[in-house]
């Protein structure tokens, strides 16, 4: 895994530029402390072999995935299983050489990124391969392409270790590009490829194995199920991909239906993405926030809403009741999607709920409100008061903030507000939206202050209690 955009590349602050030359410093010191040994007896079956691992090395981190972490990306591949196989056969000098040249080569000509970058990324390979070549080494692990001893203890340390400096390597970069703390980056990294990657291991140990039997032989044997588990890694991500983009399509069609909403849902599911990862959640129940979150308008699409969506003056008592039903009936078509059943149809149905328990469709209040539910709320209500609408305009991030607070243990959840309040990450997501944003004041404009509730604004007054219909 290594680090392949974002912020990271864009705003190389002076911090990341430390890390980096730190990393590398490192990674120079690994390479002078490395053991270079070559076998007297059989040097051309050594050369032979290194040259082999190089080339499968690099075919295999040439066809690397992207994965989208934060506001940056890692690329993942399967060059860990030949990398770790070299491990196994090389004194650890060589085990380096083998995946820096690989990394190199993919950097420069396939990648092409800027120096820094490929610095980077090369060097925290190179650490997490000596580091895993040493521990193999320290558990009677003994390399060489003479015999081949099986030590699943060594083996297995060799792996984890691996896995660990790489994945925590790149999860600092992740942090540092996005100025998120490390443990939220690691839970990205963690939750992207890991899995995957520790499943497939094994295949390391076999290729080695097959090498010591084989050479080339057994390499080409190994060759299938590493090009397998590379299918089972894209086509596990295109269908992330595809439910991903599935879900904003059927935002946009609803939509599309109301001009002043457009993008408000994937806004929505941006902020409250952020918001959880703020608030320590992790794993699979962030992926469920932003599922709630693009779907949380979905019963919007039904025909009677549709003069409601595009009536600028104050809602009817009858056309209130109406509009407040969405909650209910956007829960109702996602409970229709058997994977969303559960937390993010709860969500869906409560994101409408006050903490102080006057909101609906249930008046639940505080903790009883699913805290997906209390997320989305913040982030459904702090996209509204950002952007233009016929009733008025955007609001500052600064009058937000303030709103935030005089509402918290109202209309929101305290905890919630307070991380809202107190982070960096979410002011840049929100501030950096290429949507116009004022605070300018507008005598007698109407402000809806709850569904089909209005409220004038005066001068200098701010009215945001509730704000989306």
């Amino acid at each position: 895994m290594s680090f392949a955009g974002g912020r990271f590349s864009i705003h190389m602050t002076v911090v990341v530029r430390f890390y980096v030359a730190v990393v590398s410093a490192i990674a120079v010191a690994c390479l002078a402390l490395a053991e270079w040994s070559v076998p007297v007896a059989g040097a051309a079956a050594h050369w032979n072999a290194l040259a082999a691992f190089v080339v499968l090395g690099f075919l295999s981190e040439a066809s690397y995935l992207r994965l989208r972490v934060g506001q940056g990306e890692t690329s993942s591949s399967v060059a860990f299983i030949p990398f770790i196989a070299s491990i196994l056969l090389f004194d650890t000098g060589w085990a380096i050489l083998i995946a820096a040249l690989a990394e190199l080569a993919v950097e420069y000509v396939v990648r092409r990124k800027p120096a820094i970058k490929i610095i980077f990324n090369v060097s925290q390979l190179v650490i997490a391969v000596a580091l895993a070549s040493w521990a193999f080494h320290a558990l009677g692990g003994q390399a060489g392409l003479s015999g081949y001893e099986f030590k699943p203890v060594a083996i297995s340390a060799a792996i984890l270790l691996y896995f660990l400096v790489n994945s925590t390597a790149v999860s600092v970069a992740v942090a540092l590009g996005d100025q998120v703390a490390f443990r939220k980056a690691w839970s990205r990294i963690g939750g992207a490829s890991l899995f995957y990657d520790f499943v497939s291991s094994p295949l390391a140990a076999l290729l080695a194995f097959l090498y010591v039997k084989l050479e080339l032989r057994g390499m080409l044997l190994v060759v299938a199920p590493i090009w397998f588990v590379r299918h089972i890694y894209q086509v596990n991500f295109q269908l992330e991909q595809v439910n991903r983009d599935l879900l904003e399509l059927m935002a946009k069609t609803i939509e599309a239906r109301d001009p002043y909403t457009s993008g408000h849902s994937l806004r929505v599911a941006q902020i409250a993405e952020r918001i959880a990862h703020e608030c320590g959640v992790a794993g699979r129940a962030v992926e469920q926030i932003r599922t709630a979150a693009l779907l949380h308008d979905v019963g919007k699409i039904h025909d009677d809403f549709a003069p409601l969506l595009r009536k600028n003056a104050k809602l009817d008592a009858t056309e209130t009741a109406l509009m407040r039903t969405h909650p209910s009936r956007s829960a109702e078509l996602v409970n229709t999607i058997s994977a969303y059943r559960g937390p993010i149809e709860a969500a869906v149905r409560h994101h409408h709920e006050r903490y102080d328990g006057s909101g609906y469709p249930l008046g639940l209040s505080g903790t009883s409100i699913p805290l997906s539910a209390r997320i989305i709320m913040v982030a459904d209500t702090i996209d509204s008061m950002t952007t233009n609408r016929p009733y008025r305009a955007a609001m500052s991030y600064e009058r937000v903030i303030s709103e935030l607070q005089s509402c918290a243990g109202g209309q929101f959840d305290p905890a919630v507000a307070e991380v809202v309040v107190k982070s960096k990450s979410i002011r840049a997501l929100v501030t950096s939206r290429p949507f116009p944003q004022s605070d300018r004041a507008f005598p007698g404009l109407e402000v809806l202050t709850n569904v089909g509730r209005a409220a004038t604004r005066a001068e200098g007054a701010v009215a945001s209690r509730g704000v989306l219909r």
